[in-house]
């Protein structure tokens, strides 16, 4: 199956780094997917959840906002803040970050809408 680079990265460093098959992503206008020969772009994002799956893994991403940069076989993810729930790791790792990820949701936007949606994604893996 084909991949391509994914890089989730904030001002205080990287969050995630590696290969995926597709990323879902929370658009200013919506979200959007983006799979492997994807045209170049470049987006703004919302307060929501990044989904990143490959054959390996399933993960996590909540963000407050950032942008998304598509350039060739390469996905590179600029958020201002963001926080990682890897579902392989053990579950007090996972009810950590949780935590973490609904604050963080929580903090970034007065849209009950978007904060609902993203709450709710992240619930699904629990």
């Amino acid at each position: 199956m084909e991949n391509f680079q994914l890089d989730i990265v904030t001002p205080y460093g990287e969050i995630f780094k590696g290969k995926a098959n597709a990323v879902y992503l929370p658009g200013k206008n919506g979200e959007f997917g983006i799979l492997p020969g994807h045209y170049d772009m470049l987006a703004l994002l919302q307060t929501g959840v990044i989904d990143i799956r490959s054959e390996v893994h399933h993960d996590l991403v909540a963000i407050n906002w950032g942008y998304v940069e598509v350039s060739g076989n390469k996905v590179t993810v600029l958020a201002d803040g963001a926080v990682c729930v890897h579902t392989n790791d053990n579950n007090s790792q996972v009810a950590k970050a949780l935590e973490q990820a609904k604050q963080l949701l929580r903090e970034a936007s007065s849209d009950t809408l978007i904060i609902a949606t993203a709450l709710r994604r992240l619930e699904e893996i629990q």
